[in-house]
């Protein structure tokens, strides 16, 4: 199903809702979804502060044919820097390498065999009105996922969305909603022509698991990624120890 670009969109105001006010969510139009999830996004950009943290990546891949892995563990320290305000703002992710397989970092440079940026802006904003020229949504059943029985939308790129760069380079994927606020609880992609490693290219699948961070400081509660992971790669950046807010 087709939606008008963000421009005209009424933005609501992101509410805890009751079980009866949850049910009738589970109702609701799926355009009229799509505004509410805008009004989520608008306000979590407003939300998300500066910050750094410790951040442990371990990524993998297997070649079809062998029964061998290439692996890679990363210890780094990340920072998230917020640039611009509204719904135009920017979240910019930087890493600083401390340590690659254990042994001090040589460089900053890290090849894979699997590295993702921008859990914190693109994912989140995968199924928002801002891009719903590029995606067809599709309101799916109802699925349970970490013990809540989640709202699901699909979305898959349009045919003009390869033609636009304002599109994000993405064929398909699901999303996952908490039905009592709408906060995302995860989104699958599915990414095509994607260079793994190398000159080896092939379809790339990856997931982003959001949950409730409290700040060390401001002990302000923000909704995070958490957990990401790649079928055909493993890949988790955990933050781990003292997020701090700069």
């Amino acid at each position: 199903m087709r939606f008008p670009a963000l421009a005209g969109a009424a933005l609501l105001p992101t509410l805890l809702l009751t079980p009866c006010l949850a049910q009738q969510l589970n109702e609701t139009p799926l355009h009229e979804l799509l505004v509410r999830l805008q009004a989520n996004l608008s306000a979590y950009l407003s939300t998300v502060p500066s910050f750094f943290c410790d951040e442990h990546v371990e990524s993998a891949t297997q070649e079809a044919g062998y029964d061998g892995k290439i692996t890679t563990n990363t210890d780094s320290v990340f920072r998230l820097k917020r640039v611009g305000e509204g719904d135009a703002t920017q979240l910019l992710e930087s890493r600083e390498i401390k340590a690659v397989n254990k042994k001090a970092a040589e460089g900053q440079n890290i090849t894979g065999p699997a590295i993702f940026r921008g859990a914190f802006r693109n994912g989140i904003s995968m199924v928002s009105l801002e891009v719903a020229l590029c995606f067809d949504y599709q309101r799916m059943p109802d699925e349970k996922i970490n013990g809540v029985k989640a709202i699901v939308i699909s979305y898959a790129a349009l045919p003009e969305a390869a033609r636009d760069k304002n599109c994000p380079n993405v064929q398909s994927g699901r999303a996952y909603f908490d039905p009592q606020d709408l906060h995302p609880l995860r989104v699958e992609a599915r990414v095509p022509n994607y260079v793994i490693i190398g000159n080896v290219i092939g379809l790339w699948t990856w997931s982003v698991d959001y949950a409730s961070v409290i700040l060390d400081i401001s002990k302000d509660s923000v909704e995070m990624p958490v957990h990401l992971s790649p079928d055909g790669f493993v890949v988790r950046p955990v933050p781990e120890g003292r997020i701090i807010k700069n």
